[in-house]
């Protein structure tokens, strides 16, 4: 493999998914349509609710199949899912739509990870790895800022032309895909048998394989559970924000400013989680965790400036803890059930969001965003502090 091919492939493809740019305001349009708040969590609950059935099915069939082919599936649905939102009024089939994106994500969730390990085990530079991870998140969450700088034009062409445009992006993401190399595991390409019985005894031995691994390793579990609690945080945050800008008096024309500018926290975010190395693991989590939660909380203050500013800092501590933690997973994981356990990581996610997407959503309508941002940056500090604070007890335990 050339692996520094590989790489700029990598970095392309990353480019071509970045530029989403429906997904930064489709809480506004389904708004803008006449869908309420409620139904806005709804939506966003059963996108995670797909998620969670789907992560570990799709992972096991981007192991069983390739990580190349999987990628190129995942283009592919995207576009469906975009289709679907143009021709559709009626909100169960916004639901739909929104299934078919879970799916979408699912299939590249994991995938990409895992290619991207394997690529540099491949060649002996899994040392690597934590660099050209950061960089990738870098580059995604600069397309992000951009097209959150696109969206008063977004907003201006409407959905029909937004969701047009998103459904030839699933087409290039697959076409980028593509141009992808397939790396080896333990020595041999996988996918190479596709015939029906194959696949359905490689899933059922993956499947046990793959419990086993989780059942014996309880700090992996808890890493999981931490980036999930911190992502789905810091997730609802920037989602209703889109909404909350505007009660807080920012014109819907711009809600474009804001955007970019957690876009650009992200993308600091993930930069400096290259530089994070060097530092001790548990008094980095502690921090990011605890100030994630705080950060969420002030996001609910009626005061503009200081809402956007923190929002964005809790994008930026998440971004750096979810990055290290998914380093130090990939350590441990087995090549063949890579993007299984990674999906496992998305999965966890998706519960988290499932419950507190349409809870968030809920709270917000009754009782106000602030009270919301208030509840779900307690639960999220909280939490992180508890997990951080037993793995590093188990750590004194076992030393």
């Amino acid at each position: 493999m050339n692996i520094k091919k590989q790489i700029r492939n990598l970095y392309f493809y990353e480019v071509i998914c970045g530029l989403q740019i429906v997904d930064v305001v489709w809480v506004f349009f389904l708004i803008q349509r006449g869908f309420s708040i409620a139904q806005v969590g709804i939506a966003e609950g059963v996108f995670h609710v797909v998620s969670m059935c789907c992560e570990i099915p799709s992972g096991m069939i981007s192991d069983t199949i390739g990580r190349r082919r999987t990628l190129i599936l995942s283009g592919i649905v995207s576009a469906a899912a975009s289709l679907l939102m143009i021709v559709s009024d009626y909100f169960l089939l916004i639901l739909c739509a929104m299934g078919l994106n879970a799916l979408s994500y699912n299939l590249m969730s994991g995938t990409r990870e895992a290619l991207t390990y394997d690529s540099l085990l491949q060649e002996g530079k899994e040392e690597e790895y934590l660099k050209i991870s950061s960089r990738q998140e870098s580059i995604y969450q600069g397309l992000n800022a951009v097209t959150s700088l696109m969206s008063v034009v977004t907003v201006a062409m409407g959905y029909r032309a937004a969701y047009c445009l998103g459904a030839v992006r699933g087409l290039l993401c697959a076409g980028a895909a593509g141009r992808l190399e397939e790396a080896k595991v333990n020595g041999k390409f996988p996918g190479k048998t596709l015939s029906a019985k194959a696949l359905k005894e490689g899933l059922k031995n993956h499947f046990r394989s793959a419990f086993v691994f989780l059942k014996n390793n309880a700090d992996t579990r808890d890493n999981m559970l931490l980036s999930g609690i911190l992502s789905s945080g810091s997730y609802i945050v920037y989602m209703f924000m889109q909404e909350y800008v505007v009660d807080c008096g920012l014109d819907p024309g711009f809600i474009g400013i804001p955007l970019l500018f957690f876009s650009g926290c992200m993308m600091a975010g993930a930069f400096l989680a290259e530089k994070t190395g060097r530092f001790s693991l548990f008094p980095l989590l502690l921090t990011a965790g605890v100030g994630t939660g705080v950060f969420i909380g002030i996001s609910g203050s009626g005061v503009l400036l200081a809402a956007v500013l923190a929002a964005g800092m809790a994008q930026l501590l998440t971004e750096i803890a979810v990055i290290r933690l998914g380093n130090e997973n990939q350590k441990v994981f087995a090549s063949e059930h890579r993007a299984t356990m990674v999906s496992v990581e998305s999965m966890v996610y998706s519960v988290f969001m499932a419950v507190l997407s349409p809870a968030a959503g809920t709270v917000g309508k009754y009782a106000g965003l602030s009270a919301g941002f208030a509840a779900l940056g307690v639960f999220t500090g909280t939490a992180a502090a508890v997990l951080v604070l037993k793995k590093r007890r188990k750590k004194k335990m076992n030393m």
